[in-house]
């Protein structure tokens, strides 16, 4: 057997490589010419950021006329009275999305949608009012439209402001009237977090008189109709309990 020496190895890998490229049609001598291109040069390098900063420019140009263009048509829908452009102005204004956050716009779209009747924005105003979230702090007046939404029967207007009375959250503590509210939400509006909370309060006992049977049937009925915290604490309750 014929020990190849290391110059004879390269050479047949040279032969090799040969062979393959002519089968594929690649021109050695190009090949190698081009492997021996000199590295870009500095001005080359300065050259390719203009262009990079042209392309970013353009793109930040389109996006801010994609966005004027968005607001133009909210607007006009706003102004014939679409409660929906009018939340999706406000949402935009109080979190900044495709603008600068201007929390007085924001607060103005949101209340005449409010004051048109819009349900989603009632909820969203009053509790924005007694948390002061983007807008400035008054928990009167927060109240005061969470219990326009209580008295139309929205499931979540009613759970948070039982859920906030029984607490004292923002509101004065009132467990009495915050138990009727929760259980309003639960049993009448089927609101699944109303059902979870009240779960949870009956088997320990909190608020509420202890009842594990009437909390398990609350907690376990939330997890099934797939509130995801609901699933994970009725799980845990039957592993070890809450």
């Amino acid at each position: 057997m014929i020990r190849l020496g290391l110059d004879d190895d390269k050479e047949k890998k040279q032969s090799m490589f040969r062979r393959i490229s002519k089968s594929l049609g690649v021109d050695k001598k190009q090949d190698e010419e081009e492997s021996n291109e000199e590295v870009p040069t500095i001005e080359e390098s300065e050259e390719t950021k203009i262009i990079t900063d042209n392309v970013i420019d353009l793109a930040e140009k389109q996006k801010k006329e994609k966005n004027q263009e968005g607001f133009k048509w909210l607007k006009a829908a706003a102004n014939v009275g679409d409660t929906g452009a009018m939340n999706e102005l406000a949402y935009c204004y109080l979190t900044g999305i495709g603008c600068s956050v201007d929390s007085i716009e924001g607060e103005l779209w949101l209340r005449r949608s409010a004051e048109s009747g819009d349900l989603w924005a009632i909820v969203d105003l009053g509790v924005r009012l007694l948390d002061g979230v983007g807008i400035e702090k008054n928990t009167f007046e927060g109240e005061k439209w969470l219990r326009v939404a209580v008295e139309r029967r929205d499931g979540i207007a009613t759970r948070v402001l039982g859920y906030r009375l029984l607490h004292g959250d923002s509101l004065a503590q009132n467990i009495d009237e915050g138990k009727q509210y929760l259980m309003l939400a639960a049993e009448e509006l089927h609101e699944l977090v109303a059902m979870r909370l009240l779960g949870i309060y009956l088997i320990r006992g909190e608020f509420f008189t202890k009842n594990i049977k009437d909390g398990e049937y609350w907690l376990k009925r939330a997890a099934e109709n797939g509130e995801k915290v609901a699933m994970r604490e009725w799980g845990r309750y039957l592993l070890r309990g809450l």
